[in-house]
């Protein structure tokens, strides 16, 4: 019986390399049998060999992939606008003496309002000259959109939330979410330029969020220190 070689094609998807050009020995006597090319991808770093139309459906699904990653992340962001892009990686936030409720009192300057809340005003504001704004953030309806600066600490020192550790000042429409900072003694009644500590009890920041962060539970108190940069009636 006599024997010939038969030529196999190579065959490429693009981004796969080819398997390289093969033959094989077979009977000339034989009936002709339908060969099907093979290509050879790599998968996970090794050799993977597959047909065309595998390899053909694997590219297909990692273009998929990367054009749909970016719209994901998009969807995220545009569900939960509390997430920011950050310009770089975060910053730590310097931590403080340790306080306690106790040493935040009248004699040393802090006002408490009926809700518990206690603040002190480190900084009095002179509004913003050139918007022709002088009042209080309260005194805008609709609630206007405004933009802070903040660090918040717990009693043991260490700060939780930053603007500044986030590289970025934080804005927002006041009083539309009812946040912590929202309650009377805190930014409602600041000025432009003004920069003041507020004091949230136990009891106010139970289950509650302060700029878009969960408060911290089980702390006696969470300490607040807000510069307000800018307002924007609605």
């Amino acid at each position: 019986m006599s024997m010939r070689t038969v030529q196999l094609q190579s065959t490429s998807c693009g981004s796969c390399a080819p398997l390289r050009t093969s033959t094989r020995l077979r009977p000339t006597s034989y009936a002709a049998v339908a060969v099907s090319p093979r290509i050879t991808c790599q998968e996970g770093g090794k050799d993977a060999v597959k047909t065309p139309q595998e390899a053909a459906r694997a590219v297909s699904f990692r273009r998929r992939s990367a054009v749909l990653a970016p719209v994901s992340l998009l969807a995220s962001a545009v569900a939960n606008p509390t997430l920011a892009v950050r310009d770089g990686p975060s910053l730590d936030i310097a931590p403080i003496e340790p306080f306690s409720i106790e040493d935040f009192s009248s004699e040393s300057g802090w006002t408490e309002l009926d809700s518990g809340l206690l603040y002190k005003v480190l900084k009095k504001g002179e509004g913003d000259r050139e918007a022709g704004i002088f009042d209080k953030v309260d005194y805008f309806q609709p609630f206007p959109f405004v933009t802070v600066q903040y660090t918040a600490y717990t009693p043991n020192g260490k700060g939780f939330a930053s603007s500044y550790a986030d590289r970025r000042a934080y804005s927002y429409q006041v009083g539309v979410r009812q946040e912590l900072q929202d309650e009377d003694g805190a930014i409602m009644s600041m000025y432009v330029g003004e920069r003041r500590q507020f004091v949230i009890p136990f009891e106010l920041a139970f289950k509650r969020k302060l700029f878009g962060n969960i408060a911290p539970q089980n702390q006696e108190a969470l300490l607040v220190e807000v510069e307000l940069l800018k307002l924007r009636p609605y």
